[in-house]
């Protein structure tokens, strides 16, 4: 669903590691980037994961909900 997000937020993450592939110590202010990223990634995957559920097993009809009353 979120699949060019994803990515972009892969090449970043990609790029601060290339950065930091040499030893180079860790800056604050790309340590709060990568917080930041992984972060929204796992806010991403965990929309998806209830989203999905949602609409399956958790659906009004299954539970004898009539939306248009």
């Amino acid at each position: 669903m979120f699949d060019s997000i994803y990515d972009a937020i892969h090449r970043e993450l990609d790029g601060i590691a290339e950065k930091y592939s040499n030893g180079v110590q860790l800056s604050e202010k790309d340590l709060d980037m990568v917080d930041r990223m992984a972060h929204a990634l796992k806010c991403l995957a965990t929309y998806e994961a209830m989203n999905s559920r949602g609409r399956s097993r958790y659906s009004d009809r299954a539970y004898g909900y009539d939306r248009r009353y």
